[in-house]
């Protein structure tokens, strides 16, 4: 049934602003909503509702933006958004996928400062240079966090904990150290003591913790398993702390010895390598579902050496037969090989992002040339004033107060620089580094080891099914986009509305 013309033509207008910096270089919210407003009447929408979030360094989050996903789930009449561009909608890719579903739903976003429009029935190449921007902006938005992480890091480096204080420690506001919590701190060692005697299994020390009262820290139940397990982990108990993959040395008071600690690991070693000692480790497990039932393929050894892969058979009898793990990596380096596009349309891709990093990059450029501007306006500033002190007409404290403040100013601009330049190279270099990937992928698969196939088939697939020797894959993205455009033979999309839930082989 085709929807009433009046409920095609309504939609949402959505405008966002993240920072101060941003209302000045002309993203501000009027601005916008002007911006959109005057599209909307172009094209004769009716306007429903308009959000708007305003972000600070203070308080982030975007209230509106779930306010808009949940009006727009209530309300099916809702076909249009209307929005800037692609940054000014997305903070994360968890927003992409959450609007890529009600795209594949039937809603259409109009990212009108790009002209770009985008529905159900959006080209591939449409969908695959729109996510390289949703990923770009993503890196932008990284990019402009930095500053917070190298506060974290500072922190690190002087022996404060940069995060929640774990089970035995609190945070101190005052001191920014953690402070022992002595009944919290008494139960976790002696947990310790108890685990390096070989007599208690994680679930039985587990036990031991709830009878001591420990519990979660924030959701304030019991321990489970896995909580017990990273407390005998956690080098933090003996005085050290990990954060970004390197060990500092904390000020906070230790609750156990650096040798009981090793004690601890050696034990849950020793554990390890008997539990590991006891199962075998197969190449494809957990990649694979039946494509009958929809349970596990298990993987299970004949004669020593022979892998097979059949149905666990979870919900009752199935007809799936057995297969062999030959089969399976023959059948796995196909799946892979599906990604690899002729060199003529890798040529056509890398000319349409070409094409497409245009505007991005007329953008960055204007952005950098106004703040060189800026920056050479304070330098002129900070010139004046040096002179203006020699010949006595300011004084010493307004000198240095003038030039502490305009060189704080000068050293924002070049951070500010330094990010422009980087979005203006990392646009088309990053999505150019994703169609190479998919050159080199099945060569590499063919020569990699069980592990790295295991990584690349959970990088390029999302599930995939086997009916016996039939594959029914479903492709992450933008692999999904690519194996679409390419057309394979023998390859159809799936009769739904979004080509990443999978191309199936065509079977008469």
């Amino acid at each position: 049934m085709v929807p009433p013309v009046e409920m095609m033509n309504k939609t949402v207008l959505y405008a966002r602003v993240s920072s101060k910096e941003q209302q000045e270089d002309g993203f501000s919210i009027p601005a916008q909503l002007k911006l959109l407003k005057e599209y909307a009447a172009k094209q004769g929408f009716q306007i429903a509702r308009e959000f708007v979030d305003v972000e600070t360094a203070k308080q982030e989050g975007r209230t509106s933006f779930g306010q808009m996903i949940g009006f727009l789930k209530e309300s099916p009449s809702i076909q249009n958004v209307l929005v800037e561009k692609t940054d000014r909608l997305y903070r994360n890719f968890r927003d992409y996928v959450t609007v890529d579903d009600l795209i594949a739903n039937g809603l259409t976003i109009h990212l009108v400062k790009e002209s770009e429009i985008l529905g159900q029935n959006s080209k591939s190449h449409q969908k695959f240079i729109h996510g390289i921007k949703v990923l770009m902006a993503k890196n932008y938005i990284d990019n402009l966090s930095e500053e917070v992480k190298k506060g974290m890091q500072e922190k690190a480096e002087q022996g404060e904990y940069p995060s929640t204080a774990p089970i035995g420690f609190r945070n101190d506001a005052v001191t920014h150290l953690l402070v022992l919590q002595e009944e919290e701190g008494l139960a976790i060692k002696r947990l310790c003591e108890l685990f390096i005697t070989g007599n208690y299994s994680l679930n039985r020390l587990r036990q031991a913790g709830i009878d001591a009262g420990l519990r979660g820290r924030v959701s304030g139940r019991s321990l489970s398993r896995s909580e017990i397990e990273r407390i005998l982990k956690n080098p933090i108990y003996y005085g050290a702390f990990w954060w970004k993959g390197r060990l500092y040395q904390g000020k906070h008071t230790p609750i156990i010895s650096k040798e009981l600690f090793d004690l601890v690991q050696r034990t849950l070693a020793d554990r390890h390598r008997a539990t590991r000692a006891k199962r075998h480790s197969f190449t494809f497990s957990g990649i694979f579902r039946c494509g009958y039932c929809g349970c596990t393929l298990s993987a299970e050894r004949h004669k020593g050496k022979y892998v097979y892969y059949r149905c666990t058979q979870s919900r009752g009898p199935c007809q799936q037969r057995f297969l062999k793990e030959e089969l399976i990596d023959e059948i796995a380096a196909g799946l892979v090989k599906r990604i690899q596009l002729e060199e003529s349309l890798l040529d056509w891709l890398r000319e349409t992002l070409r094409q497409s990093h245009a505007d991005e990059q007329a953008f960055h450029d204007a952005q950098i040339e106004a703040l060189e501007e800026k920056e050479k306006a304070i330098q002129r500033r900070l010139d004046q004033i040096y002179i203006d002190k020699l010949d006595s007409k300011i004084t010493e404290e307004f000198w240095r107060q003038k030039t502490d403040e305009w060189r704080a100013e000068q050293d924002e601009i070049r951070r500010r620089l330094v990010l422009h330049r980087q979005a203006n190279r990392s646009y088309i270099e990053e999505g150019v580094k994703i169609l190479e990937l998919t050159q080199h992928a099945p060569a590499f698969y063919l020569r990699a080891t069980p592990e790295e196939k295991r990584e690349i088939l959970k990088t390029v697939l999302s599930n995939c099914a086997m009916k016996d020797a039939t594959p029914i894959p479903v492709y992450n993205k933008p692999f999904c986009w690519l194996v679409d455009l390419a057309g394979l033979e023998g390859m159809r999309p799936r009769r739904d509305s979004n080509p990443c839930r999978g191309l199936e082989r065509a079977v008469s």
